[in-house]
């Protein structure tokens, strides 16, 4: 007893089995979390480094070099990138995915000490750190209010971050634009020398005056005190009051130099939203975490414990939101589905013109999906663009095998036995063959897709493993559930009403217009392969004309503006051209919001800035997020001595979202200079490139202090005076701790610098004066020269050489303008010298290997599975025949609609291969069968191909139909579910059009073929002999 007659038999069997589907799907639907993309964790370790007061050319070479030439020698390492800035390297280590991050750490770890002896005495220890390559805020809040910017970040800091950071799943809380509270104790330096104090005995003060101390336990008998040696100051006047030195018996205080202010950190981050000050504070939720469940939780909180007590005249709200897109493009997928499975159950009452027929098929969808869900929960994926658009292909797959079990009984009842229970038995059995092998070459498929290599293996990885247990789950279904619902559930009337007699109408029309096309095909059957082989060439041209690209554009309705001004632009400078971008964002009524600051990031830079903007929905605004883009660039172009930069978000959290990326790379960092900025002028006159970000920063103003170092020694002094004095007065150091009395649990900084007022120009350097041991002052001027200069601001290196990296949006698609690129570089780099992709266009050129393995990969494994159902070496490649005029359908469809060739569509392209496979097995295995009952290859040909008619349009249209919705670019998210819907709509249309004609005719070739070659005639051999030939081939 096989598995149809052992459901039919025991029937509760057959729906306790479905039901077990159904029980675990519907649980995991209930816990699975919702996500934009799946997760991918990308093994990165980073190595940071400080060395105070260094420039960056000299801890590129102390520090940099160094630590990249130990760690280089590890394996699985898939590049390096590092940066030296003032003070600090760092140095990212990106390994192949394949790797594990804790081994990795290890390793870097243990390459980093062998070398500590080598690196500068005065450099702090490296520390290594595995880097979440996501961890950018997925959430942005805005407290504005009538209050100083100092109690702005104090409220930020100690009331909303501390709040926030208790949310699970947070992982951290940034503030952007804070300055914290700074007790500034400023000098003017001309008191100062009249007075006669070095900056030396300002140290000095601080260390013998400003102290806490343990003071240990005073114990008697029966009772101990506590010692509190607390000598700080606790108020800015007091502070004032602290002696820094006598000079002719009397005291000179702090207050006497200069004044104390209770004020904020220097004046290197501002942050705005719509234009009004404000401390941003984003939400960076920890790798793995539930995006949606984050921003619900963070939502929640500031809603009933945060803005409920907020003191009166402070407002937050917020910036910028996440979960806005990803609800939208998820609900989006969901309403596909809805769509999906009501059109595929149009197909199905089309053709049978019975609903008690589409209902029985459409159980197959619940209990499939629902199994896929299950094999999700366990699998912990989450719903995420790639899972609901395999669900949503689902939709269309999982009733092929149903309606072909279907329809089959439905076929028996009418014709040959009207008994249900044998109808469904003999009906089930016929087709159990071609079921099996249709849905082991679906899971085949998508095998090969789960060992796709690279990003966009991860990517789909999910995606494949849905697929293939919901195509496993339809095949249960198919064998257990239809079968038995048939037997007991499906009727046959036996009169019609009017419609289903002009639906039957329509339905033989058509067979008779197919049996005319199948003879003309057999009878013509070399032109008709000769034909074939013209259309499957002329999807060259085709292929030559599509674009190619790493990620299709999408509507997101929200987009990043990166903007710089020329190296050496005060803070004060860099706003006013801030300025000029919110104003030209404000004049888009397509714009809600905007969020802009300066001095974001590691290096908090002060000629850079950065605005986040936010679109009005989709269905607010005329235009498309890309076309706006367009003439946003042209006008932020036009803005002077600033270049500004719009683009999506980066797929990737935490990089920059531009879809061209690369570094112009060499031995030489003055020659990569050059070359690069060569290499921008001629790629700027060229059409479709765009403009491009050249982020190469190496013209920072510079006053070098050049130390006489013999009148230095003469003097009694040391080159070291020499740079604390200036750090301290012109740069500000932190030199002790301050809290209030009684205080807020804070500990605050007091930093020591000269007057703004005091030293603003080079000239006013001559001011500072230090003692020597013999206690005479001395002007620097007389120990050192001041040379006005430029340097480097950030030395950038990838893979071990400098490097100059560039940032753009093209017009045209990726592929040409990577090929551009090449092109130019080819001609003007020298040897040594070479251009290295990054981000999107390096994915790119990287995927089009793995998804080629991918298609041969699968290609292999359908052959492979074909050959073990139908026991024989050449029909598979016959049954296969019909996927070359699927790539034909796909790639003109692209073509038609003006989509890209990118990773969506590559991977429409793939799952063709088994998709299209389904009808000619269906046709083949029939007429196998009727050959093994004697007839010859033609007419059993002619007889089995009208028979799978109607079962391969249904199969077929079901699957065009499900997927229409997202191929009409309907929603949020249609930008990136399009391609691939478009791909398998194009080769599903073409390959059944062709296949009903084209796979009879390479089958009728090839068998009589066959036969000749064994002596015999196929119309005169007997059933038996004829049965034996078939199995031998």
């Amino acid at each position: 007893m096989n598995l149809p007659q052992l459901s039919i038999k025991q029937y509760v069997f057959a729906y306790m089995l479905n039901a077990l589907l159904i029980l675990f799907g519907i649980v995991g639907y209930q816990r699975i979390g919702v996500d934009r993309f799946p997760q991918i964790e990308f093994p990165v370790v980073s190595v940071t480094t400080a060395l105070p007061g260094a420039n960056p050319d000299i801890v590129d070479s102390s520090i940099t070099n160094i630590i990249e030439s130990s760690i280089n020698s590890i394996p699985g390492i898939d590049f390096v990138q590092s940066t030296s800035s003032p003070g600090v390297s760092v140095v990212a280590i990106q390994f192949e995915l394949s790797k594990d991050i804790d081994v990795a750490f290890n390793e870097i770890q243990a390459k980093v000490n062998q070398v500590l002896r080598d690196l500068p005495d005065d450099a702090d220890p490296p520390i290594v750190a595995k880097v979440e390559v996501g961890a950018s805020p997925v959430m942005w809040l805005a407290l504005r209010g009538d209050r100083t910017l100092q109690q702005l970040n104090q409220y930020a800091r100690t009331v909303v971050k501390k709040r926030l950071e208790t949310v699970d799943g947070v992982g951290e809380v940034r503030l952007g634009g804070q300055r914290d509270r700074t007790i500034r104790a400023e000098i003017d330096l001309d008191k100062m020398a009249g007075f006669g104090i070095s900056a030396d005995d300002v140290r000095m003060a601080f260390a013998e005056e400003h102290v806490q101390l343990p003071g240990g336990f005073l114990a008697a008998d029966s009772v101990e005190n506590l010692i509190k040696l607390d000598l700080e100051f606790h108020e800015p006047s007091a502070l004032e009051e602290m002696i820094v030195r006598y000079v002719d018996g009397a005291p000179v205080r702090l207050g006497d130099i200069g004044r104390v202010v209770d004020g904020v950190a220097d004046f290197r981050q501002l942050a705005r939203f719509n234009g009004e000050p404000t401390v941003g504070i984003g939400i960076v939720k920890v790798s793995n975490a539930n995006t949606i469940k984050v921003i619900e939780e963070v939502t929640r909180r500031l809603e009933e414990e945060i803005q409920s007590q907020l003191p009166p005249g402070l407002t937050i709200e917020i910036a910028s939101n996440d979960a806005e897109l990803i609800y939208e493009i998820v609900n989006a997928l969901k309403e596909h589905l809805v769509e999906g499975t009501i059109l595929a159950g149009l197909v199905v009452w089309f053709f049978l013109r019975s609903f008690r027929a589409t209902l029985i098929i459409a159980t197959a969808i619940p209990v499939s999906l629902l199994g896929a869900v299950a094999m999700m929960y366990f699998l912990d994926f989450t719903f995420n663009t790639l899972t609901l658009l395999g669900l949503l292909l689902l939709i269309g797959v999982v009733v092929d095998d149903a309606i072909v079990v279907l329809e089959n009984i439905y076929r028996h009842r009418e014709e040959i036995d009207p008994d249900p229970v044998t109808a469904a038995v003999n009906g089930t059995n016929q087709v159990v063959f071609a079921v099996l092998a249709a849905s082991l070459t679906l899971v085949s498929i998508f095998g090969a897709v789960i060992f796709l290599g690279g990003i966009i293996g991860r990517f789909f990885q999910s995606f494949a493993v849905v697929v293939t247990v919901g195509v496993l789950a339809s095949l249960l279904v198919s064998l257990t559930l239809t079968p038995m619902l048939c037997s007991r559930y499906l009727s046959i009337a036996p009169r019609h009403g009017r419609v289903y007699t002009m639906l039957t109408r329509l339905l033989d029309g058509m067979d008779r217009s197919y049996r005319k096309a199948l003879d003309v095909s057999l009878q013509r059957r070399w032109l008709v392969v000769g034909a074939t082989v013209a259309v499957v060439l002329s999807s060259g041209y085709f292929f030559g004309a599509i674009g190619k690209t790493f990620l299709p554009e999408e509507d997101e309705g929200r987009f990043i503006v990166n903007f710089r001004a020329p190296l050496g632009t005060s803070i004060t400078a860099t706003d006013r051209y801030l300025r000029e971008t919110e104003k030209v964002l404000s004049g888009h009524p397509e714009i809600r919001t905007f969020f802009t600051a300066i001095g974001l990031g590691s290096a908090g830079q002060v000629n850079q800035g950065i605005a986040f903007a936010r679109m009005v929905p989709r269905d607010e605004r005329d235009v498309r997020q890309q076309q706006f883009l367009d003439e946003l660039r042209t006008e932020l172009a036009a803005i002077p001595g600033v270049r500004a930069f719009a683009a999506s978000p980066s797929p990737i959290g935490g990089q920059r979202g531009d879809p061209l990326q690369f570094a112009v790379t060499g031995p030489e960092l003055g020659e990569v200079a050059r070359l690069s900025r060569m290499l921008h002028e001629r790629l700027s006159a060229v059409d479709g490139i765009g403009r491009l970000d050249l982020d190469l920063e190496l013209d920072l103003p510079q006053l070098r202090v050049k130390v006489d170092r013999v009148a230095t020694a003469d003097m009694g002094l040391a080159a070291s005076d020499v740079a604390f004095a200036v750090n301290m007065l012109a740069g500000g150091i932190d030199i002790a701790k301050y809290n209030d009395e009684p205080g807020d649990g804070e500990r605050y900084d007091v930093r020591v610098k000269a007057m703004p007022e005091s030293l603003a120009v080079p000239a006013d350097l001559r001011k500072i004066f230090l003692r020597n041991e013999a206690g005479e002052l001395i002007r620097l001027d007389a120990l050192a020269d001041i040379e006005e200069a430029v340097g480097p601001a950030v030395i950038s290196r990838y893979d071990l050489q400098y490097a100059a990296n560039f940032f753009g949006s093209p017009s045209i698609p990726l592929g040409e303008a990577v090929a551009l690129i090449d092109a130019a570089a080819a001609e003007l780099l020298p040897l040594g010298y070479g251009v290295s992709l990054k981000g999107q266009a390096r994915e790119l050129e990287e995927t089009a290997g793995y998804v080629s393995f991918a298609f041969l990969l699968a290609t292999v494994l359908v052959y492979m599975v074909l050959a073990s159902q139908f026991n024989s070496f050449v029909q598979p490649l016959v049954v296969m025949t019909a996927q070359p005029l699927a790539v034909v359908g796909g790639l003109f469809l692209l073509w038609l609609t003006g989509h890209t060739l990118n990773i969506y569509s590559m991977i429409g392209m793939v799952l063709l291969i088994g998709l299209v496979a389904k009808n000619s097995i269906l046709l083949v295995d029939l007429a196998n069968q009727l050959r093994d009952q004697g007839l010859a290859v033609d007419e059993a040909l002619r007889r089995a191909c009208p028979i799978r008619l109607r079962p391969v349009l249904m199969t077929s249209a079901t699957v065009i139909l499900a997927l229409t919705p997202a191929a009409m670019g309907l929603g949020a998210g249609a930008d990136t579910n399009g391609p691939l819907a478009v791909a398998v709509i194009g080769g599903m249309i073409s390959s059944t059009l062709l296949t009903l004609l084209v796979v009879p005719a390479v089958y009728s070739l090839v068998e009589n073929r066959l036969a000749q070659s064994r002596g015999q005639r196929t119309s005169t051999v007997s059933p038996s002999q004829q049965g034996a030939e078939a199995d031998h081939a």
